[in-house]
């Protein structure tokens, strides 16, 4: 009942929000910018709120949001980043003698100008403020952070209008449970929160000190105090359990350290593929066994600094700069295809490219036939049979995986059907094995 209350609360996502693509986003985006938050300025109608935003390569991109809901809109005209006016303390006048100033720290603050009083403060950044604005009308004051966050102001009162929902910082770790139905966001802001992958809802917040990760049911977070030591909340209820025996402190994976490291990456549970963040924002999906380059996405308008994919690996998580995580489908039948290969009937000619063409071609020929998975697992029991023999020097694994992989990807009857009976063939043949395997994670 607690996981259909929040998911009533929790504010909808609409598909035609999220990029090409991606299934969810976990975490708001409204008011979210993907680095330090420059020059902020209302258009003259008081419609648009826009600036520059710093990214971590050094580049300079323009953002702007729709002030009535706080969404990402179409840029508007702004000055060039020549143009602006290098100044210690960013700030604007107001009505009367008071100015807005961007700090000093993590907050706006109201200044009499006459006598340098402070009349109010404009606290709720975590990170340190670096641009403020006034609408034409007044009535609306706007700050921006170097975490990237935008907030906005009652120019008279001096009150929050935008409330941050989610993570008011960026992401830095990503973690999923054992079962494949939560996640666990770690941030800046000294927050973890936990997120339902099948609605998107955020189901419970923890302050957390240090690293976090589930518990083996799911049902529980083990975090990391001040001192140290590893307490366990349950997720429903928001309260410290007790465990049997002292809980494991969590652990620093090879994955953490990469990303540590600037090199965020993720290998699919079944082995097949690896994610990789670029420093542009793009994730790459390599494959393994010939480290060629199969897709890549793109959805955060920035940096990823942390990929995780579910245990089934049908989904891939990315963390951006900009607060948020995108869940990304990473099947076969989800990848977008060109119209040409979409438009593409012949069956074996698809099945010869995907088993002995390059991992980007493959994997376009794998998508397609995907897509028609009665057809595919036709052509499959056309050219694949039960290992009879040992394997010998001249067998094709690499043809063998991809079409396995395929079969696996389907998640049909018939595909689970042809799966048991080349499983059922020569037990020291590796077509028999990885289809054993295959089927193992399908019973999961």
């Amino acid at each position: 009942m607690l996981e259909v209350a929040l998911l009533l609360s929790v504010f909808a996502v609409k598909t035609a929000d999220l990029p090409p693509g991606a299934v969810l986003r976990l975490g708001d985006d409204r008011w979210r910018a993907a680095g330090e938050v420059r020059d902020l300025r209302f258009s003259t109608d008081g419609v648009t709120l826009s600036g520059w935003v710093g990214h971590a390569d050094g580049s300079v991109r323009p953002a702007s949001w729709n002030v009535a809901g706080g969404f990402p809109c179409a840029n508007v005209l702004l000055r060039s980043p020549s143009e602006w006016i290098a100044e210690e303390t960013p700030s604007v006048r107001l009505g009367g003698n008071r100015v807005l100033t961007a700090g000093p720290g993590n907050a706006g603050r109201v200044w009499d100008a006459t006598t340098a009083r402070q009349l109010a403060q404009l606290t709720g950044h975590i990170g340190r403020v670096t641009a403020v604005a006034k609408s034409p009308d007044g009535k609306r004051l706007a700050t921006g952070s170097a975490d990237g966050l935008v907030r906005l102001w009652d120019g008279e009162t001096f009150r929050p209008i935008s409330e941050p929902q989610g993570h008011i910082a960026p992401v830095r770790t990503v973690r999923v449970s054992a079962d494949g139905k939560r996640a666990v966001t770690l941030s800046d802001d000294g927050t973890a929160r936990v997120w339902n992958l099948a609605t998107g809802a955020e189901l419970r917040a923890f302050a957390v000190a240090g690293s976090v990760e589930f518990t083996p049911d799911g049902l529980g977070l083990i975090a990391l105090t001040v001192e140290g030591e590893a307490t366990v909340r349950d997720i429903l209820t928001g309260a410290e359990m007790v465990p049997s025996q002292p809980p494991k402190p969590p652990s620093f994976t090879v994955a953490d350290w990469l990303a540590h490291h600037g090199v965020p990456m993720a290998i699919s549970p079944a082995g097949r593929m690896v994610a990789v963040a670029c420093t542009d924002g793009t994730v790459v999906l390599d494959e393994m066994a010939t480290r060629g380059g199969r897709r890549q996405i793109r959805g955060h308008g920035s940096r990823c600094v942390a990929v995780a994919f579910t245990p089934d690996g049908t989904r891939l998580l990315t963390a951006g700069a900009d607060h948020t995580v995108l869940v990304w489908d990473v099947r076969p039948q989800a990848m977008p295809l060109p119209m040409e290969v979409r438009r593409e009937t012949n069956a074996a000619k698809l099945w010869a490219t995907m088993c002995v063409g390059k991992a980007d071609a493959s994997y376009l020929a794998m998508a397609r036939l995907a897509l028609e998975p009665a057809a595919a697992v036709a052509t499959a029991r056309m050219r694949m049979k039960p290992a009879t023999a040992p394997d010998g020097d001249t067998t094709p694994r690499l043809a063998n995986g991809r079409a396995i992989e395929l079969l696996e990807s389907l998640r049909t009857a018939e595909a689970r059907a042809f799966l048991k009976e080349l499983a059922g063939g020569d037990g020291s043949a590796w077509r028999t094995q990885e289809a054993k395997r295959a089927l193992e994670r399908l019973g999961k």
